[in-house]
C-alpha cells in the first residue's frame, strides 16, 4: 500500500523505459554475492536460498534500507514467481540423480549473469534415466515451492509489521532443508 505514494521523481516521469529495463535486465551482483555467500564449501543448497528469499523481501520493504526496491508488487503471482525462482536453479541445474537439494554455486552465478544454461547441460533426467525418480524430483519442487510460499508470506507480513512499528523479530528456519541438516 505504501509503494503506491511512490512520485516521478523517484523514476516513474513518462517514457522512463530505461529504468524499467535496467530492473529487469541487469543483474544485481551485490545481491547475487550476499547469496553466492552463504554457500558451504562451494554449494548452495534449497535453504540457503530460502533464506535469501525472505532476507530480500524483508530488504525491499526496508525504505530506509539500501535495498529497497520501489517496484516491489506483492501480489499472488508475485509469491509464485518468487517461490519458483528460488529454488529453480538447485532443482533443475543440479548434478545428483537422487539429491534435489545442492548445487555448485558457481553454476547458479554463471545462470544469472550469463542468462544460460552452463555448457553441455542437459535435465537430470537426461543425464540419470535409469535412476532419476520423477515422483521423487517432482514432489520435493512441490514441497519446496508450498514452502517458499510460506516464507515469502511471513516475510512480508513481517516486514509490513516493521514499517509500521519499526521493529524485527527474527523469525525461526522453517526449511525442510533445515530438518534434514540437523537429521
Amino acid at each position: 500500500e505504501f509503494n503506491l505514494n511512490i512520485t516521478v521523481e523517484d523514476g516513474f516521469a513518462p517514457n522512463n523505459e530505461e529504468t524499467f529495463i535496467n530492473f529487469r535486465y541487469e543483474v544485481d551482483r551485490d545481491l547475487l554475492k550476499q547469496l553466492t555467500d552463504r554457500s558451504s564449501f562451494g554449494r548452495l543448497t534449497i535453504f540457503d536460498h530460502q533464506q535469501h528469499l525472505r532476507a530480500r523481501i524483508l530488504d525491499s520493504l526496508d525504505r530506509n534500507g539500501p535495498l529497497f526496491d520501489m517496484f516491489f508488487v506483492f501480489s499472488d503471482e508475485s509469491i509464485h514467481v518468487a517461490a519458483n525462482q528460488y529454488l529453480f536453479p538447485v532443482m533443475l541445474l543440479g548434478e545428483d540423480a537422487t539429491d534435489f537439494t545442492t548445487i555448485e554455486s558457481r553454476v547458479v552465478e554463471d545462470l544469472w549473469t550469463q542468462f544460460r544454461f552452463q555448457e553441455g547441460f542437459a535435465p537430470r533426467s537426461v543425464r540419470h534415466p535409469d535412476t532419476f525418480d520423477f515422483v521423487a524430483f517432482n514432489q520435493a519442487r512441490q514441497d519446496w515451492q508450498d514452502e517458499n510460499v510460506l516464507i515469502a508470506l511471513n516475510a512480508f507480513e513481517q516486514g509490513k509489521s516493521i514499517v509500521k512499528h519499526g521493529e524485527e523479530e527474527e523469525e525461526p528456519p522453517t526449511s525442510s532443508d533445515a530438518k534434514i541438516a540437523t537429521a
